[in-house]
């Protein structure tokens, strides 16, 4: 239930933040497609941190939550519900690796983008510990951690590919 709501919030903050800016950049000159691209990546960067930071905090009541887990697959568990909550948190964290690097040119080695999905995974897993939103769990940070690496990885093939294309004029 909490999901659709913070689709909605997040398209509607991103539409005004996208109208605020669209009001300021008319007094300019315009804008040339790479600019308009970046902010697209922006806002949908914008988008992303809003739904996942109403996932892992605002979807449970705080205190609901106090187990720690430092056993590594442990969550991966015995039924399709476990396997999915596991795939989940990979899953959560690709759109991080694709759009972290576009928007941020500092962090488009590999190592760098994936130490800074495990830092936040980090602290997002000690963030629920202490408000009790959420358990702290080893295979958190190593699943979130994975899906950052695969987000990246996807962004790096997607640029060789359209650095190929476009020096081939596909």
């Amino acid at each position: 239930m909490w999901l659709i709501p913070a689709i909605i919030f997040s398209a509607c903050l991103v539409l005004f933040i996208s109208w605020v800016y669209e009001k300021g950049s008319q007094k300019q000159e315009k804008d040339n497609g790479i600019n308009k691209k970046y902010r697209i990546a922006w806002l949908l960067f914008i988008a992303y941190i809003i739904v996942t930071f109403q996932t892992v905090f605002f979807s449970r009541e705080a205190g609901s939550r106090k187990e720690i887990s430092l056993v590594l697959f442990e969550t991966w568990g015995h039924s399709f519900h476990m396997h999915a909550m596991f795939i989940e948190n990979i899953i959560m964290f690709i759109p991080f690796g694709v759009l972290l690097p576009i928007v941020f040119k500092q962090v488009r080695s590999g190592w760098k983008c994936v130490l800074i999905g495990f830092l936040c995974s980090c602290g997002i897993e000690i963030t629920q510990h202490i408000t009790q939103r959420g358990y702290l769990q080893l295979d958190d940070v190593v699943t979130n951690t994975v899906g950052m690496f695969i987000g990246w990885a996807i962004w790096k093939i997607v640029c060789k590919c359209l650095r190929t294309c476009l020096s081939e004029k596909c």
